[in-house]
């Protein structure tokens, strides 16, 4: 027996309507059959690797059943594939408020506030993903392939992102640049009808170049003979074998030519020669009577030299605008690639001053300090909580400190609160309260914040009562 979807009464399999209501049961089942359908639609597009397809057909599943939790578990699944967290976590908790046993959605929201660096780290991607999309909007495409670069390293398969990246290569007339990108967004979601689109373009101009290139090399085969009246077009080769049968012509002109150097070497080179020296011994003579009055302002000149050079030394490293383009782009060396070296490109930055940057070069700078303290956080967080697992409580703290410097709401206070205990139990009672205090303050509705009151209240306790013992 099955319910009625409107009243909730008990109705055959086969009756098209309901005898208590009279609402329509058989349209009801076309409407979940349509569902269920577009859900194992694209379940199949999911499997096969087109997210976009994917995309289109759960929406389709849930607008002709919202109760469908399964078709919303899997479309947050497809979102998060596809660089949307919130989107992904939308599904997930209306999933949840439909059926709160279901078990899917429970789990994926459980990993998503258990494991939040997972989550930030694909925020931060379409964070960045946004940045280099009003650069390009900007025409500051130098910058916006920089930040897609960053953002196609760290998460590969954010399709949009190779897309957007794609179409600036296609902007600068890179386009086997831009057809590499193509084909990685393509693997990760095969029918994206953008990604289709741009192929098409792509492939246009890389057949068209190719006709060109073979044009011009078909153009170089030829030589070409204007004899004032005609154009004669003969092949390269026979004109060379032409040539080769005027053997005795050539030679002639050989002859001419090189009597023609020996009368220029005889008789024009010496009469050159003689002008010459004779203007530079006329030179020479005005020099000496010019030294002899410029002696006398040496010493004033000499003064200026010393006072400019002063003045150049108080503003040496500040005016420096060539240097500060320098150290940006070594900054961003040192930053990226597998020997990344965060620490340097950190102090590398710091020399670049930031007030003779242009336009693009402050977006840089803004975008690379970001990006350094992003990896940064994320390094020396591990870095961090590594030492105090393994009690290297001195290490924890030279981390810790870091991050804390950087955000001192990383990871929703987590940081903080490590540090807190790594100098609790290095028995640096001072630094631990202060931390601790930051914690209970900042956080005291959370667990974190409720048990660094508690440790507040027994640091401070064991202060008073080792200075009353040390009193009596």
């Amino acid at each position: 027996m099955e319910k009625c979807f409107n009243c909730g009464n008990p109705i055959g399999e086969d009756e098209r309507t309901c005898r208590f209501c009279g609402a329509n049961q058989r349209a009801y089942r076309m409407i979940m059959a349509s569902s269920e359908k577009a859900y194992n639609d694209g379940l199949a597009k999911a499997r096969d690797h087109d997210i976009s397809g994917a995309i289109e057909s759960l929406n389709r599943s849930v607008r002709f059943n919202k109760r469908n939790t399964k078709a919303r578990d899997l479309l947050g699944l497809v979102y998060l594939r596809y660089g949307e967290p919130v989107l992904a976590l939308r599904e997930w908790v209306i999933a949840k408020n439909f059926d709160p046993d279901d078990e899917l959605a429970n789990r994926y929201l459980d990993s998503a506030s258990s494991n939040p660096g997972a989550f930030e780290k694909i925020d931060t991607a379409a964070k960045k993903f946004n940045t280099a999309y009003k650069y390009a909007r900007a025409k500051a495409f130098d910058l916006a392939a920089l930040e897609l670069k960053n953002v196609v390293r760290e998460n590969p398969d954010m399709v949009k992102a190779r897309q957007l990246l794609a179409l600036i290569y296609m902007q600068e007339g890179e386009y086997s640049k831009a057809y590499s990108e193509l084909k990685a967004a393509k693997e990760d979601d095969e029918n994206n009808p953008l990604t289709v689109r741009y192929l098409k373009e792509v492939r246009s101009h890389l057949v068209s170049g190719k006709k060109k290139k073979k044009k011009k090399t078909d153009r170089r085969s030829t030589v070409s003979i204007n004899d004032g009246h005609d154009v004669v077009m003969m092949p390269r080769q026979s004109f060379i074998e032409a040539l080769d049968n005027s053997k005795s012509g050539l030679f002639n002109i050989l002859i001419g030519i090189a009597i023609g150097i020996l009368a220029f070497v005889f008789l024009v080179s010496p009469t050159m020669k003689q002008r010459e020296n004779e203007e530079t011994r006329k030179a020479l003579i005005t020099a000496n009577s010019t030294t002899a009055s410029s002696k006398s302002d040496a010493a004033d000149l000499k003064k200026q030299i010393t006072s400019l050079q002063n003045k150049l030394d108080k503003y040496e490293g500040k005016s420096d605008v060539k240097g500060s383009y320098e150290n940006l782009i070594k900054a961003q060396q040192q930053a990226t690639g597998d020997k990344a070296d965060l620490d340097a490109a950190r102090k590398t930055l710091k020399e670049a001053n930031k007030k003779l940057l242009g336009t693009s070069g402050k977006d840089l700078y803004k975008s690379l300090t970001a990006q350094i303290d992003q990896q940064t956080l994320t390094t020396k967080y591990d870095e961090g909580k590594n030492a105090f697992r393994q009690r290297d409580y001195d290490k924890a703290i030279d981390a810790l400190k870091t991050v804390v410097k950087i955000d001192d709401t990383y990871d929703n206070g987590e940081a903080v609160y490590e540090l807190a205990q790594s100098y609790e139990y290095k028995g640096d009672t001072k630094n631990a309260l202060k931390y601790y205090q930051k914690v209970a303050k900042d956080y005291a509705q959370f667990y974190r914040g409720r048990s660094s009151a508690r440790k507040v209240q027994q640091l401070q306790q064991a202060q008073q009562n080792q200075q009353a013992q040390t009193n009596g």
